[in-house]
């Protein structure tokens, strides 16, 4: 059985690109036109949907909000590639290739 592939700090992603999306009342709302599901991200996931707006290393992505959050590293990086699982299994980004480490 073939799930989505396991996302980590190597992995490049971005946004899928068959999705509508919008702001409304300062929360990302998606529906993606391939499952018809609809989506709702809070300012800190919105964050990091703007940042993959074009592929990203997820270590990359993890070094800004660690910039830009008060958290640890270890606690971004587990939580990152938790929440990027979850938007890939959902079909809501692309893994576009692993990164040489």
């Amino acid at each position: 059985m073939n799930g989505p592939a396991a996302v980590n700090l190597n992995t490049i992603v971005v946004q899928t690109k068959n999705l509508l999306t919008s702001d409304l009342d300062g929360e990302t709302v998606m529906m993606n036109l391939n499952k018809a599901a609809y989506y709702g991200l809070d300012s800190t996931a919105q964050r990091i949907w703007n940042l993959i707006a074009s592929p990203c290393r997820v270590a990359d992505l993890c070094d800004q909000l660690i910039a830009e959050y008060a958290v640890e590293r270890a606690s971004c990086e587990q939580e990152v590639c938790a929440f990027l699982s979850e938007l890939n299994q959902e079909g809501l980004i692309q893994i576009v290739a692993e990164a040489g480490g």
